[in-house]
């Protein structure tokens, strides 16, 4: 036994084990797609899936990799929710691509067969952990305490699709989200009516994908400190942006209604005075090739039950 085994299982077994369930046949189903998919890219394991700031931040995923390729799944029939796992390794690969296509460090073919492989698996593990989900016909109103009022233009007039394409990233065209404003008339991120910071809620049940949860004035993201939920129910990807401050993590599965982040001002131009505090929120549906596209939120959002 090799002292890098030794070591996985000193952390094995001092981090415990808090989350028991899932059926032998699911772990071994599930340990198949990671060595499939790892045979197939012929990189090892622990290095393609596991980047070492997620092992050492989620004991959970270190315990789920040693139990699976060195021991039997048999010997440990309810050690760990391995669908849990798996989504949460498919997320850290997911919002690795995002990066790169923000960032515009990978062209739009290899993009797209990237997420042509993870998000499939992604929609297949997530209706197995949640089977009787279904899709919700009323969102939740994303900026709690206020309604479809507060979304900017007439007639949701401001989405503009025109020239925005996903895989251009950071320099993408267009506008092709609805902004929703709240009153902040001197700009410090906090509801005028109550002097507290607004939350922002998930309009779905779904998986955060990506994230960013640092941005300085000096970045040309224009996006700022923003999130992106996967909703495989919907098949669609939901992005909010300009987040003040941000309270999920990548793979983190959540139901609609939940606080994922507060309003801000982050993002190149939203910092700026002459934009007003808002929510870009924007809705992207993956077509038959998992190609994503912009799709008008408007008519959603004026049926929220936030009223």
């Amino acid at each position: 036994m090799n002292k890098i085994l030794i070591f996985f299982l000193f952390v094995l077994f001092s981090c415990g084990n808090n989350n028991p369930t899932m059926s032998t046949d699911s772990a071994q189903t599930h340990m198949e797609i990671l060595e499939a998919d790892t045979a197939q890219t012929q990189t090892p394991a622990l290095k393609h899936y596991f980047p070492i700031q997620s092992l050492i931040a989620d004991s959970t995923i270190l315990r789920a990799f040693v139990l699976s390729h060195y021991f039997p799944i048999q010997f440990f029939p309810k050690a760990i929710d391995t669908d849990t796992v798996v989504i949460k390794t498919l997320a850290i690969q997911f919002n690795s691509i995002n990066t790169l296509v923000r960032d515009n460090k990978i062209d739009r073919a290899q993009a797209l067969e990237k997420l042509q492989d993870i998000v499939p698996k992604l929609q297949a593990i997530y209706n197995r952990l949640k089977p009787n989900k279904v899709k919700k016909e009323q969102w939740i109103f994303p900026v709690e305490g206020y309604s479809s009022k507060a979304i900017g233009g007439t007639h949701g007039e401001g989405y503009n699709p025109k020239g925005y394409n996903y895989f251009d990233g950071n320099k993408h065209g267009g506008h092709a989200a609805q902004d929703i404003f709240i009153q902040d008339r001197n700009q410090d991120s906090k509801d005028d009516r109550t002097g507290k910071f607004v939350n922002i809620l998930s309009v779905t049940d779904g998986i955060v994908v990506a994230l960013e949860k640092e941005w300085d004035s000096a970045s040309s993201l224009r996006g700022g400190k923003y999130i992106y939920v996967y909703d495989p129910i919907d098949n669609a990807l939901f992005y909010y942006a300009h987040n003040n401050e941000v309270f999920v993590d990548v793979g983190q599965i959540i139901n609609a209604g939940d606080r994922i982040a507060t309003m801000g001002r982050t993002g190149l131009n939203a910092f700026k005075q002459r934009s007003p505090t808002h929510l870009h929120f924007m809705k992207l549906t993956f077509d038959k090739e998992f190609y994503p596209k912009p799709v008008d939120t408007y008519k959603n959002l004026i049926l929220t039950n936030n009223k």
